[in-house]
C-alpha cells in the first residue's frame, strides 16, 4: 500500500486490526490523551504496512516502547493510535568476535545486558528501570547516561538502523544491512528524533568488552560549589573514571545515605587497576572532602541504575524535570542558583560534570511550575523540559530554546512525513 491510496477510517481500522493484536488504549495515554486504537504488529513488514494504512486514512500515531520516556515531547496536536513495537525484540545478528549486534527496538535493555554478558560484553548503558525501557525507546529519545563521559554517546555506537516509514517501506542505513539509503546519516537522523520521522526497528550496535571490576567512589561536601570544583578537578586529570556526578543533600540521602552534596566517580577496568584508581582519585580530593565510601560491584551497578532514575522523561503530575547544557566550569555556579532560588523546591539536583549536563526536578503547583519553566529554560546554553504536568506544557515548547537548524528539520519532516502522521506536534518546534 502506499501513501496516495487514500482510505475511510473505519476501513483502516479493519486493516489494523489485522497487521497487530489489539491492545487495552486506556494502556497508551499520553499527556491525556488516549488513541483510538492500540496495536503490537510483530514483524517489521507489519508495522511498515500499518504506517502506510495510517498514512492513507490521516491518522496519527505514536510509537510505544515501555512507555518510560513519554514525559518527552510537546503536547500531542492529535492521537489515534498507538502502534507498541514491543513484539519486535529478536537479536537478528551477533558476532561476539567482531563486537557488533543487531537488535530490534522492542528489546528491552536487561534482555539485551544479560545476552551480552554472557559474552564478556557490554553496552555502556543504564536504565532505571531496565525490564521496562527498551532500545528503541533509548534510540528515538536520546536520553543518554553519566557514562557517556567514559565511553561516548549511545549514538556514537550505533552502527546501522532500520525504520519503518510513513510510505510503507522500510528504511535501512549504515552496517550489517542489505540495502542503504544514500544521502542521509540515518543513526543521526534518527537518534532523538522522538519517532516523528519514522519508527525505529532496529538498532546495530558496536559493543566493548564488559569491565572485569567496577567501583563507584562517593565524596561528601559540604557546599555545592567544593563538591563541583572537586568534579571539575578529577575531569581534568589522566585519573580517567567513567562517570562523574555531583548529587545534592536530597539526592545523595536517597541513594546513598548520605547528608551532603555528593561527588561521585565511577571506576571500570581489571580488579587491581580499579582499585589503584580509587585510591588515587580519593587522594587528588581528600583535602577538600569529608565522609567517603567506596561502592562495590553489586552496589555500583545498583546506584548507577538509581542515579539514571533522576535523570529520564518521567512525567510528573506536581513536578517538572529540566535537563540543563552548561559548561563543566560553570555546573557549580548554576547548582549555586538553583539552590538559592527554588530552596526546597528543588526535589532533585544532579550535575553530570562529564557531559555538562544538570538536572533539576522542582515541585510546585502547576502555576507555579509554569513560571519555573520560564525561567529555567534560560538558563545555561539550552534547556529541555523532561516530564511536567499537562498544565505546564499548554502552549509551550518543552526544547526549549530553537537551534539555527529548524527550518533543515522542517524539510526533513516534510520529506519522511509529509502527511504528519508520526507524533505529530510532538517533537522540536512542535514538528
Amino acid at each position: 500500500m502506499t501513501g496516495t491510496t487514500r482510505l475511510a477510517p473505519g476501513v483502516a481500522m479493519e486493516r489494523l486490526a489485522e497487521l497487530g493484536a489489539p491492545h487495552d488504549p486506556r494502556a497508551y495515554r499520553v499527556d491525556g490523551l488516549e488513541p483510538l486504537v492500540a496495536l503490537a504488529p510483530e514483524t517489521p513488514e507489519a508495522v511498515a504496512e500499518a504506517l502506510a494504512v495510517c498514512a492513507a486514512a490521516g491518522l496519527v500515531v505514536i510509537p510505544w516502547g515501555g512507555g518510560r520516556q513519554m514525559g518527552l515531547g510537546n503536547l500531542p496536536e492529535r492521537y489515534d493510535v498507538a502502534l507498541d513495537v514491543r513484539s519486535l525484540s529478536a537479536i537478528t545478528h551477533y558476532e561476539p568476535d567482531d563486537l557488533t549486534i543487531a537488535v530490534q527496538a522492542g528489546r528491552s535493555i536487561a534482555s539485551l545486558s544479560s545476552e551480552l554478558a554472557a559474552h564478556g560484553q557490554m553496552l555502556p548503558i543504564e536504565a532505571a528501570d531496565p525490564e521496562r525501557v527498551t532500545i528503541g525507546g533509548l534510540v528515538a529519545t536520546g536520553i543518554g547516561c553519566p557514562r557517556r563521559f567514559g565511553y561516548g554517546s549511545l549514538r556514537d555506537l550505533i552502527i546501522g538502523i532500520t525504520v519503518a516509514l510513513p510510505d510503507g517501506t522500510l528504511a535501512r542505513g549504515g552496517g550489517i544491512v542489505v540495502k542503504n539509503v544514500s544521502g542521509y546519516d540515518m543513526m543521526r537522523l534518527h537518534f532523538g528524533a522522538l519517532g516523528s520521522l519514522g519508527v525505529i526497528i532496529q538498532a546495530n550496535f558496536k559493543v566493548l568488552p564488559a569491565p572485569e571490576a567496577q567501583r563507584t567512589l562517593l565524596l561528601s561536601f559540604r557546599e555545592s560549589d567544593q563538591s563541583a570544583a572537586a568534579a571539575l578537578t578529577l575531569r581534568t586529570s589522566q585519573l580517567a573514571p567513567t562517570a562523574l556526578v555531583v548529587l545534592a543533600p536530597p539526592v545523595a540521602k536517597r541513594l546513598a545515605d548520605l547528608e551532603r552534596w555528593v561527588l561521585a566517580a565511577r571506576c571500570e577496568g581489571p580488579e587491581g587497576a580499579v582499585e589503584r584508581q580509587v585510591e588515587r582519585l580519593r587522594a587528588s580530593v581528600e583535602t577538600a572532602s569529608g565522609e567517603s565510601v567506596v561502592l562495590d560491584d553489586r552496589k555500583t551497578l545498583a546506584f548507577w541504575s538509581s542515579v539514571q532514575g533522576e535523570l529520564e522523561a518521567t512525567p510528573f503530575d506536581r513536578e517538572l524535570r529540566v535537563r540543563i547544557g552548561e559548561l563543566p566550569s560553570r555546573l557549580g555556579e548554576l547548582a549555586t542558583r538553583l539552590e538559592r532560588r527554588y530552596g526546597s523546591a528543588l526535589r532533585s539536583l544532579v550535575l553530570d560534570s562529564g557531559s555538562g549536563l544538570a538536572y533539576a526536578t522542582v515541585s510546585g503547583e502547576p502555576v507555579e511550575l509554569r513560571a519555573f519553566w520560564g525561567e529555567l529554560r534560560e538558563l545555561g546554553r539550552h534547556a529541555t523540559l523532561l516530564g511536567a504536568p499537562i498544565e505546564v506544557k499548554a502552549g509551550e515548547d518543552v526544547f526549549g530554546r530553537h537551534p539555527e537548524g529548524i527550518p533543515v528539520m522542517r524539510r526533513l519532516k516534510e520529506t519522511f512525513d509529509p502527511e504528519r502522521i508520526l507524533n505529530r506536534g510532538r517533537f522540536i518546534a512542535h514538528l
